[in-house]
């Protein structure tokens, strides 16, 4: 039949993005895969895969999966750490608030498939619930798996720029370090750093305040993904 793709992908537990790639390749596929269960007179399968409710539903999963895919390809790689692995989900969290927040007014633009797939049709009643109640269920989640994703986390004010601090942002026993740090350097040699090299760099001349960055954020220079 010619498609861009020649076989289907199958899930399997050791690849975390196999699910999502999964769902994408069958979704890709729906026409070759409605005309091959047809041939094999896979009546009842045919006729359930070409449904409206199901191809709708397929696309939705598609697009959820897919973001869920893109927040764990950030979380990989070098140079990533618990702040940036913070950052990542926090906002990931904020956007599935955005989602449910449109979806619930009958807005499916924050998901691309679901939105080809409607045309110029609205989300019925019942799909509307159960993309909201999926998209919350999915947001309590990641709170259960991240309890502590909403602290305030002020020490890493600090760590994430020096130069935009003042010596009460710190602990008192390394102010007097603090300050000959923030007096001392540029601002330019921060900036063309990434807060690894930056703060390993300054570790043998600030000892008490590059320590103390560790301290606060339970490690934060050790990479999560090796």
């Amino acid at each position: 039949m010619e498609p861009e793709h020649e076989a289907l992908l199958f899930h399997t537990n050791v690849r975390w993005l196999s699910k999502g790639n999964m769902l994408g390749r069958l979704y890709e596929l729906r026409e070759e895969v409605a005309i091959f269960l047809d041939s094999q007179q896979k009546a009842d399968f045919h006729d359930n895969f070409q449904s409206e409710g199901f191809q709708i539903t397929l696309a939705y999963l598609v697009d959820i999966f897919e973001a869920l895919n893109a927040v764990n390809l950030k979380l990989q790689g070098k140079s990533i750490n618990i702040i940036t692995h913070h950052d990542t989900i926090r906002a990931f969290m904020a956007k599935l608030d955005l989602w449910k927040c449109r979806v619930q007014q009958g807005n499916a633009a924050s998901f691309r498939n679901l939105d080809t797939a409607l045309a110029d049709s609205n989300l019925d009643s019942d799909l509307k619930q159960q993309i909201v109640t999926h998209l919350s269920d999915l947001k309590a989640e990641f709170i259960r798996y991240f309890p502590d994703i909403y602290d305030k986390r002020e020490a890493w004010k600090f760590i994430r720029n020096p130069f935009q601090c003042e010596v009460a942002d710190v602990a008192d026993e390394v102010q007097e370090e603090f300050l000959e740090l923030k007096f001392t350097l540029q601002l330019r040699n921060f900036k063309d750093m990434d807060l690894e090299t930056f703060w390993v760099k300054y570790l043998p001349v600030y000892p008490l305040i590059s320590h103390q960055c560790s301290l606060d954020s339970n490690n934060v220079w050790i990479h999560i993904s090796m």
